[in-house]
């Protein structure tokens, strides 16, 4: 008991909780912990909707796990989206102007904001990303040598506001439904990444601008310009919540002004939530249609011109991209080839 009373009258630390959450958000997630049911009243594992992005933060282990075991909120901190399949989701232009930014319903911190950077080979690509990095072995004819550039893992938190969602909308002369009270105040926390990009551009092209502003004799750099040729494979983001459910965060944000019943009714058609990415398609810009490719369901998407073209798919828990200025038949060959 003595012990007990010399901790209870130490004064109380400063915590910076949002830190503190992110931490053992990273903890459970890198260690798999399984949360403690408690029947009926545990929050069941649930998926996230289309407009959930952002990421998480981080602190000391000890003091942390400490803390949320103690008040029972580490049991709260569930992976409510972890995709492994893709599907299409077509949109249109009014879609995207009418529906407000994910923004306007709360706040989001991030811990590592997201840096692109150039590496000079492949083997820096890999090490520094930890991923493995496939490579083409059928190219269009005339490209160059491939020039990387690594996307490092990154972490934030999304924090609903009641009053920035009323404000945002206030602004726009909109009237929002009320966010719920389990909502107002609810955290995600999400990570995205790794990813590593090659670019290739044509033969002839040179001096182009590198990501960090310098130029060279190599072609387009990583992150500036448009290449012919990308490919990219990453990690899929993963979603954390400290309690509400996906199903509510649905409803809420699916009733409000701007979303088109038909935008609607397509995510809720969407089978299995809880590990479905959507790759948002506008209509009046491409098209896109389910392919097979390195053994897997894909989905090819054509722009609108029949200039580019683009395939996405997952496997193996990552999600690969080949995209340019080629036909369906080249980038599927392409696609196919990644070894």
């Amino acid at each position: 008991m003595s012990d007990i009373e010399e901790m209870l009258s130490v004064s109380e630390p400063k915590i910076d909780t949002e830190r503190a959450l992110a931490r053992i958000r990273a903890r459970v997630d890198a260690e798999r912990i399984a949360p403690v049911s408690r029947g009926a009243s545990a929050p069941r594992r649930v998926a996230v909707n289309i407009w959930v992005r952002g990421l998480a933060a981080a602190a000391t282990v000890a003091l942390v796990a400490t803390l949320l075991t103690v008040s029972g909120l580490a049991e709260t901190i569930l992976t409510i989206f972890e995709p492994k399949q893709l599907v299409a989701v077509p949109i249109t232009s009014t879609d995207l102007s009418s529906a407000a930014s994910f923004g306007a319903y709360g706040t989001l911190t991030w811990t590592e904001q997201p840096k692109p950077y150039d590496v000079p080979d492949i083997r820096t690509a890999a090490r520094e990303s930890g991923m493995t990095v496939l490579t083409p072995s059928n190219l269009p004819p005339g490209v160059s040598a491939p020039r990387y550039g690594v996307m490092p893992k990154t972490t934030a938190t999304f924090t609903f506001s009641a009053a920035k969602t009323t404000q945002a909308a206030a602004a726009q002369k909109r009237t929002p439904p009320p966010m719920p009270a389990n909502i107002d105040g609810s955290k995600l926390f999400i990570t995205g990444g790794p990813a590593v990009v090659a670019f290739y551009t044509d033969a002839t092209t040179t001096g182009a601008t590198s990501a960090s502003g310098a130029t060279g004799p190599s072609g387009a750099s990583p992150f500036s310009g448009m290449p012919r040729l990308i490919v990219a494979q990453g990690k899929p983001p993963v979603v954390q919540s400290d309690g509400v459910t996906v199903d509510q965060l649905q409803s809420y944000l699916l009733a409000q002004p701007g979303i088109s019943p038909q935008l609607a009714a397509q995510i809720r058609a969407i089978k299995d939530p809880s590990s479905t990415l959507p790759v948002p398609i506008p209509v009046d810009m491409a098209t896109s249609k389910k392919v097979t490719v390195q053994g897997v369901e894909g989905i090819f998407v054509g722009d609108s011109t029949g200039l580019g073209s683009a395939v996405i798919w997952q496997k193996d828990g990552i999600v690969y991209g080949v995209a340019g200025t080629l036909t369906e038949q080249q980038v599927l060959a392409v696609a196919n080839s990644l070894h």
